[in-house]
Order: structure tokens, then sequence, then C-alpha cells
């Protein structure tokens, strides 16, 4: 049996059990539903529930969370090639209570099934490479804090800090493999640790930081430290450093500053700034110099009255090299659907706006579109002109209301399209994604 037969049959089993579930123990109109197995096991061993409340909070407070995923993906990309795949998958995942207060642990289990998947339109990054399906233990944590101010948690786990992050976009996110120890004192958080491999978001193995960067044959980690400061009503600072031993090193920043104008406007200012150079060995050999060094800068102001947000930015990008992120999403003002407008000497410019629909159409309807604009781009390796580029993003975000004190409490529709028109391009690119996603407690 193949591992995609093997995730849908897993995930057919666990469907089966909550519809069960819900069918022997319904909810009243006037609240939120049990979470789908608790009548279940109920109706299997009685007085579950209260036998559960005598239970330590190790066991007690232990949660599974369910997330499904549906994603459909379309693309023409500038030179004429063609991607698509229908997938279904997400993962299921289990956390204890706290032990004494002081020790958790839990493991989550990600997968991707093809549905659709022509192998002539490879690339989607839905699936594995080949079209292939996956399954894989993502995460794998124990856990040890001391009240909210130091969490040191080991082995696979989620990360998030600047250029390292899950860039959940497709069907699964990334997760890493080290140990970090983070926590929060007032108005300041922190997370500092090292990172020896990365399961990127369509695969199914972990493999070195340094692989991931661009160093084939390598085994070589991440060390990563930062602090997020709220010293202000509004206003929040980002700062972090992740060198990635004998790749790059990656210093980051950023500002944000949310200003009440009146009690219907708002403004948010915001500030970031990257500096990204080679290090140690300078395995990843991308630019006309082994030594590469690059920075960006970026700015960004929005207007916001009532649901309505007003959105502009300019970023510039230095000529050493383009911003490079093997690790996460780019987390850019610039970052949009296809393109991240980080290539080296680029300037970019972005004008967008945003609405809530909620009180004029539907409750939980809202859309967004953005427009980019990128020129005087070079190839950092031969220092040629590199072809101007303009983007044109748009997004529709659905969570029905009417569903919320039923079993599907949790759903979310997605729909995204983007345009890239490339200077001298063979055709034209586009884009669509539907994403569909469910996710629910189980007990």
């Amino acid at each position: 049996m193949t591992r995609p037969t093997i995730l849908g049959l897993s995930f057919a089993i666990v469907l089966s059990l909550m519809i069960w579930g819900w069918s022997l123990g319904p909810a009243s109109a006037e609240d939120a539903p049990p979470p789908p197995l608790a009548p279940f096991l109920e109706r299997l061993v009685p007085g579950f529930k209260e036998e559960r409340a005598q239970l330590p909070p190790f066991l007690r407070d232990a949660d599974v969370t369910l997330h499904l995923r549906t994603y459909y993906f379309n693309r023409t990309k500038p030179d004429d090639s063609v991607n698509e795949a229908l997938a279904f998958g997400g993962w299921i995942g289990i956390k204890s209570g706290w032990l004494l207060d002081t020790f958790a642990m839990g493991a989550t289990l990600y997968g991707s099934a093809p549905l659709y998947a022509p192998d002539d339109r490879d690339g989607t990054t839905l699936l594995k490479p080949g079209q292939e399906g996956y399954y894989v233990p993502g995460e794998a944590w124990g856990a040890l804090r001391y009240k909210d101010y130091a969490l040191l948690t080991g082995y696979r786990q989620m990360v998030d800090q600047g250029y390292i992050n899950p860039q959940d976009n497709r069907m699964t996110p990334n997760t890493f493999q080290g140990v970090t120890l983070g926590g929060k004192i007032d108005w300041v958080k922190y997370l500092v640790g090292y990172l020896w491999e990365i399961k990127p978001r369509n695969s199914d193995e972990f493999i070195s930081m340094s692989e991931q960067a661009g160093a084939a044959n390598s085994n070589d980690g991440a060390g990563l430290v930062g602090v997020q400061l709220t010293p202000a009503k509004g206003l929040k600072l980002d700062l972090s450093n992740q060198y990635g031993v004998n790749t790059f090193n990656t210093i980051y920043g950023a500002g944000d500053y949310l200003v009440p104008l009146s009690e219907t406007w708002k403004s948010r200012l915001g500030a970031q700034f990257t500096d990204q150079r080679a290090v140690g060995d300078a395995l990843v050999r991308n630019a006309d110099k082994r030594y590469w060094a690059t920075q960006q800068g970026g700015i960004q102001v929005q207007l916001m009255y009532q649901a309505l947000t007003l959105t502009t930015a300019f970023s510039i990008t230095g000529a050493g090299n383009n911003i490079q992120a093997p690790w996460g999403s780019f987390p850019g003002y610039l970052s949009m659907i296809d393109q991240d407008f980080n290539r080296a000497n680029e300037k970019a410019w972005l004008i967008g706006a945003a609405y809530d629909f909620s009180k004029v159409l539907t409750e939980g309807l809202s859309a967004y579109m953005k427009f980019a604009w990128g020129t005087d781009a070079i190839n950092p390796t031969t220092r040629r002109d590199a072809p101007n580029q303009a983007e044109y993003d748009f997004n529709v975000d659905y969570r029905p209301p009417w569903i919320s004190p039923t079993p599907l409490r949790g759903l979310w529709f997605r729909a995204r399209a983007a345009v890239l028109d490339q200077q001298n391009a063979a055709t034209t690119g586009y884009q669509f994604r539907i994403i569909i996603n469910w996710e629910r407690d189980l007990f």
C-alpha cells in the first residue's frame, strides 16, 4: 500500500469516527458543539468525562487537533510552463498537559495525497517532486518551562522568527529539528536556539539547514537569536539574527507603530531592514563573489477607516545578491503571491486595499488586492540586467458564520489569483488557488 493510500485511509477512518460521534451526541443549538470525539468516547467508556476530570493535568489537559486541507493550484509561468495539482491532506497533532506545571510533550503527523496530479504539470509544491504524496512525523517535541519566563523545547518543532518560519502556504508547513529557548518578561519576548535540520513544506524528510540553503552534500545548522519589544501601546519592534553555519548570516529588524488619528481613522507606519552576507566557508555561491553581501530596506504606510485598509510600500535591495529565504517565507513588505521583489538591485513599489465585508455583505467575508512593480534588478552572478516585472494579486477569505454552532465550526475558504507580467517573457504568467481549511479539537 502506498503512502498516499495509507494517508487517505487514515483520514477516512478519523472522519468516520467523528461523524459517528456527532450522531451519538448532538449539541444544543445555543451552544458550541463538543469536540467531535467526546460523545463517541463517552459512549465507548461510560463516565469518560467525569473520569478525565479526575486525572492529573498532564493527561486531563491533553489535546488532539485535526487540520484538514484541500488545495487546488494552477499556474502558468512566464516561460509558458504549467504547474497543476489538486491535493488533500493536512495534519493531526497531540500534545499533553503540563506535568507539575513544568514538562509537556507533543507530536504532529503531516501529509498530502494527490487527488488530481498530471505528471507533465509537476512543480506546485503541494506534493513531492514527481507529483507523489507523502506523510511525515514533522513534530515530536518535549518542553520544560518556568512560568512565562522560559520555555525550553527540544527535537522536532515549529519555529517562527524572521527568515526562519513555517511558510504555511501549501499543504503542510516547514518544521525544524533543534533546540530553542523562548519566553516573555514584561514587554520583552525572546527566542534563541540552534537548528540542525529542516523538513521543507513538501517533503517527508529532514535535511540539514545548509543543504536546504543550497550547499549540496553539507551538514551544517543555523543558530538564531531574537527579541520582540512592545514598549508602548501600538508600538512593536523586532530584531533577530539567523546565522547559517558556512552559508550566510541574516540580520533582520522591523518596527511597526499604530497611530489612532480619530475615532474612525488609524494609521500604521512600518519600516524594516535586512543585512545578509556569506560567512564561514561560504558554501552558497550564487553571486559573482564568494563572500557576497547585500541589504534590503523597506517602508510601509497603511491608512485604516473602519473596515477599509489602504496600503503603500517601497523597498530597495542591494546589488550584492538576491535576498535568500530558504528556511521560510520572505518577511518583506513586497512579498506577493508569486514573487518576493527582492532581486539584486531591485527597486519595488506596492499599493493595495483590503476590506472586511462582515457588516455590509456577510459576516466572515474579507478580501484584498495588491499591485507591485519592480525595476532595475540584475542577475547577481552575471551582473546583467534582469527583466522588470509587475504582479497583481487578489485574495478572498470566507469563514461562514452559519456553521459556527455546528460540527463544521472552523471551516475556512480561500481563493487567490495572481497575474505576473515580466519584461520580454514568452507569455503573461498567472495562477489561481482554491484552499479549504477545517480545524477542530477532537476531544
